[in-house]
């Protein structure tokens, strides 16, 4: 009897063994799904065109009205429209607000379309006293900001950083200290740690060129007028990070220490991917506020930001002309 128990157990596990993918297998309304197919949309168009970078809605719709023969794309649930605007092949597309979305989306923009120029459109908070709400500045240099180390207080008031690989920059304020960033690129696979990161100098050039021929707002229905004409200034130095700054004394410290005229939340991300892609970068921002150093009792960007952006795509429309001049062959 144990014996043919034994005969019949064997048989049993022999049974499971060569049904396993069989009978004793999931059945298949209970099978482990196929992993489902990438999301990412691979666009077809191959034209070679300029990148518009806007921020967020206020930036996008004021350029969006003027794009010429318009297509949406979808990546990921990014919109990415091209078409032409003053006559040159554009992609313009939003980033969302914020140095990871900016990152993201505008590597997204790199992977997907022929990028020849990546150019930023958009609003920002002064950090230079001589700037006023409407102004536009056009940097030559970008920083993140709050790229940092928070230091060790090794005595009252003293802060040192662990290793030279870390260390600050810049002077610090407090125990925060920016530390520069390590962006490889087909040249430089190995980099040190870089903090600026420069707007194409062909490319200022020919800003300053459209400047003159750029003519700015200094009332518009959807906010009170400017005490004043604005004005443009090429040049200087932007900052950026992933903080909405509205403090005077911050503020302060920020321009002190970098000498910096405007601060917001996106260029130096966008400029940092067009430098690890080898693509030639340009950003125009126009004051929307004052990034809490105003005697408002409240920042002031609600009231100015349609102005503030309608002012930084008048002269992003006036240097698309400019790029498509005679004059501007060889600089670009």
């Amino acid at each position: 009897m144990l014996h043919a128990l034994s005969g019949r157990f064997a048989a049993c596990l022999m049974l499971a063994t060569i049904s396993l993918a069989g009978a004793c297998a999931t059945p298949p309304s209970e099978a482990t799904p196929e992993p489902a197919a990438s999301a990412v949309r691979i666009v077809a168009d191959t034209r070679a065109r300029i990148a518009i970078a806007t921020a967020y809605g206020p930036e996008f719709r004021v350029l969006l009205p003027s794009l010429e023969q318009a297509e949406e794309h979808k990546v990921q649930g990014v919109s990415y429209w091209t078409g032409e605007l003053e006559g040159q092949p554009v992609v313009l597309f939003k980033t969302g607000v914020s140095i990871v979305n900016a990152t993201m989306n505008t590597q997204r923009l790199v992977d997907e379309f022929n990028i020849t120029h990546i150019v930023v459109s958009g609003v920002a908070g002064s950090l230079d006293p001589d700037l006023s709400i409407g102004d536009v500045i056009v940097p030559e240099r970008w920083a993140k900001y709050d790229e940092a180390t928070y230091l060790r207080e090794t005595e009252p008031g003293i802060y040192k950083a662990p290793f030279p690989g870390v260390a600050p920059m810049a002077p610090t304020f407090g125990f925060m200290g920016t530390r520069g960033v390590r962006i490889a690129t087909a040249d430089d696979p190995a980099p040190a740690p870089r903090l600026w990161f420069s707007a194409d100098p062909g490319l200022l050039k020919i800003a300053t060129a459209a400047s003159s021929r750029t003519e700015l707002t200094r009332c518009d229905k959807e906010s009170q007028c400017l005490p004043s004409e604005p004005v443009i200034r090429i040049g200087g130095a932007g900052l950026s990070g992933s903080v909405f700054m509205d403090n005077r004394t911050y503020r302060d410290y920020l321009h002190d220490t970098f000498d910096a005229q405007v601060v917001e939340m996106e260029t130096a991300a966008i400029g940092m991917v067009a430098y690890a892609n080898g693509i030639p970068f340009i950003a125009f921002r126009s004051v929307s506020d004052l990034a809490g150093g105003g005697e408002a009792s409240q920042n002031e960007i609600r009231a100015f930001e349609h102005l503030a952006a309608q002012n930084s795509a008048a002269l992003v429309s006036a240097f698309l002309r400019q790029l498509a001049s005679p004059e501007s062959s060889g600089t670009n």
